[in-house]
């Protein structure tokens, strides 16, 4: 009886967890073993990652004709990953955006962080999170299965204030075409953050190399204006009449010498906190659509302007600029020194979180 009751609470447990495969991925340069997660659902989508910055690599989606395709883009190896600087799918914290002069004040103390060659904070460099080997737990549930990927970022960590205790959950939908990444963070000292996934799309598939036959729907009616150095003047004008107007859906080949690529912030029309859709992004070419919902006030969109065809990805083909796009939701850049913009300061009574979800389907 026990070795039959045995027997059952393997094949349950098996059957829990089916969908999700572990696998080596190598070894950093200062000797950290980094694996590969890859997930499968039961419509035969699939979601994979890498420990080394809890970085995204790969989500195959299905197009009109059934035909699934990876839409994300990676590089080939691990040793790739520690050389770049295109933050290909990693987790970016403490304050993903630009933070003026490296310098804010809260609660009437100033804090300085470092600044690189131009004198700003961005993107919690020079020790990016996106840098880091992030400790990992493996789930199951009814509905789901993923990873929770978890780091300690210690008091004066990119020179913030606060230990900060974060997690990090990639969470793929076991009966729907749909990834979510959930965020939640906890201070032991007064510090602002801002969180985000650098991932970068291309519906017709991560090797296509133009956004020719995309379409952008984004429900934002303000942008955020910037001056010198992408710094924020503080202004949010309204989109209407603009290069900055997705409301309707439209390409952004014919805008991109306008604007000289997109790398712009856009606030949502959503209440604020409110959890809701903000986006839909189709490929004409081959029928993917990615609708993206968050708890996030904006989205930095990124036309890949910085590449060069100097960066091989996974596929074997050289990266081009305006080839693929990043839709980066987040709070503001610099919101630490405008009042005016959605507060990113957290305390030690709080807990912080955020979600925001990937949902595909074809036309």
């Amino acid at each position: 009886m026990r070795c039959v009751l045995l027997a059952g609470l393997l094949a349950a447990s098996a059957a829990a967890t089916a969908g999700i495969r572990v696998q080596a991925y190598g070894v950093t340069a200062a000797g950290q073993p980094v694996e590969k997660v890859v997930l499968e659902n039961a419509r035969g989508m699939k979601l994979a990652y890498i420990d080394y910055g809890a970085t995204l690599v790969q989500a195959d989606v299905a197009g009109r004709n059934g035909q699934r395709r990876n839409i994300i883009l990676s590089l080939p190896d691990l040793a790739a990953f520690e050389r770049t600087r295109g933050r290909y799918g990693a987790i970016i914290g403490r304050y993903a955006g630009r933070i003026a002069n490296g310098r804010y004040t809260l609660d009437g103390k100033t804090v300085q962080l470092p600044v690189n060659s131009k004198g700003v904070a961005i993107h919690g460099d020079p020790a990016p999170w996106g840098t880091r080997v992030w400790q990992r737990q493996d789930f199951a549930d009814k509905d789901s299965i993923g990873s929770i990927y978890r780091l300690h970022s210690a008091d004066g960590d990119q020179g913030f204030p606060g230990a900060m205790e974060v997690s990090v959950t990639y969470r793929l939908l076991r009966r729907r075409d749909e990834f979510r990444i959930e965020y939640q963070a906890t201070t032991s000292a007064p510090t602002v953050h801002n969180f985000t996934n650098h991932v970068y799309f291309n519906l017709a598939g991560a090797a296509a190399n133009t956004l020719d036959s995309h379409r952008f729907q984004i429900d934002a009616d303000r942008y955020l204006e910037t001056g010198k150095l992408r710094i924020p003047t503080g202004a949010m004008p309204q989109v209407q009449g603009t290069p900055f107007d997705f409301r309707r859906a439209a390409g952004v080949s014919e805008r991109l010498a306008a604007v000289q690529g997109y790398d712009h912030s856009l606030l949502f029309s959503k209440p604020a906190g409110a959890y809701a859709q903000v986006a839909v992004i189709r490929d004409q070419a081959s029928g993917r659509r990615m609708v993206v919902s968050t708890s996030e006030p904006s989205v930095q969109f990124y036309t890949v302007n910085g590449f060069d065809g100097t960066e091989v990805g996974s596929e074997g083909v050289a990266y081009q600029r305006y080839g693929a796009f990043a839709f980066e939701t987040q709070h503001l850049p610099d919101s630490p020194n405008h009042a005016s913009f959605p507060a990113t300061a957290l305390y030690p009574a709080q807990v912080f979180r955020s979600r925001t979800s990937f949902s595909f389907a074809s036309d």
